[in-house]
């Protein structure tokens, strides 16, 4: 039993370890006696993990999927972000990570499947939540230009 302990203890301080030269590099960063452009000598590369780029746009969708009762609901909802690979949305209905919902373009009236990979912060009745597409699907949005597919800038 204390060789499990220290292991566990092992993985926690290295779990901290990570936590704490990530936010001292987001200190160094931001240091103000920086000159532009000049980072510290400890800064960590972040890497963007998104797979294609995100666009800022409202756009009206219809969301159906079914509660925790496995009761169905639908709603009306607007979009915050977009991208090839799914979106954000703010949303009334109580969703959880992980649950299928099926979207509506208001515009155009086309379908897609997506499954809820993110919930985020309660905004009085609302929530944000990111849904994520099973394959990318730029022309669903129908923006003028679509989102790039392939790696983020």
């Amino acid at each position: 039993m204390p060789a499990r302990r220290a292991v566990r203890g092992q993985r926690d301080s290295q779990a901290m370890s990570k936590t704490f030269e990530t936010s001292r590099s987001v200190q160094i960063v931001r240091d103000p006696r920086l000159k532009p452009g000049e980072l510290g000598a400890k800064t960590i590369a972040v890497r963007d993990r998104r797979r294609s780029h995100r666009r800022a746009a409202d756009i009206t969708v219809f969301v159906y999927g079914h509660g925790p009762g496995m009761e169905p609901f639908h709603e009306e909802a607007h979009t915050l972000r977009v991208n090839a690979n799914g979106g954000l949305l703010r949303l009334g209905a109580p969703v959880h990570k992980g649950q299928r919902l099926w979207l509506t373009n208001k515009l155009t009236q086309t379908e897609q499947e997506c499954c809820v990979v993110f919930v985020g912060q309660r905004h009085a009745r609302m929530l944000e939540a990111g849904v994520a597409f099973p394959a990318p699907n730029p022309d669903f949005w129908q923006l003028p230009t679509p989102p790039e597919v392939g790696s983020a800038a």
